[in-house]
């Protein structure tokens, strides 16, 4: 499709402390893979986050303010599906069509999705397995020492 005018709307990272309060970082690992992705293309001009409280209630409002932008983004990443219902919400009230004005992305491929008209584009990031993967590359790097 050629998109280069991509935005991203996201929430800040959470981890558990020691403790076990639920402590949000400063950074989000998908924001920053989107900002690097980005540069890397050449396109830092058309770089807008837009960071919500990863609910559908912030990512519709954050979607309100990402219509307001002069130079409309022709693609929107969204880090989560539970936040791109608000997404859909907002563009369909403004009258954005999404395929044809408005192309939209997201991950966790819930099953909510498949209700949805047009069906989300969603990335299923199977965490077992990367988990999995984790432990396994800790584990063997630990041997090589």
């Amino acid at each position: 499709m050629g998109h280069r005018n991509i935005a991203y709307i996201g929430g800040k990272s959470a981890v558990v402390n020691l403790d076990g309060k639920i402590v949000l970082r400063k950074d989000d690992l998908r924001e920053d893979g989107y900002i690097a992705w980005m540069k890397m293309h050449n396109l830092d001009q058309y770089c807008h986050t837009f960071t919500a409280n990863w609910s559908a209630d912030e990512a519709l409002e954050a979607t309100n303010q990402l219509l307001q932008l002069k130079d409309r983004p022709t693609a929107i990443v969204v880090a989560s599906d539970p936040m791109a219902l608000g997404v859909y919400k907002a563009l369909n009230d403004a009258n954005v069509n999404i395929p044809n004005d408005i192309s939209v992305a997201s991950f966790d491929d819930v099953e909510i999705n498949r209700f949805l008209t047009l069906t989300l584009s969603s990335i299923d990031m199977n965490t077992e397995e990367m988990g999995k993967a984790t432990i396994r590359f800790i584990y063997f790097r630990q041997l090589t020492y």
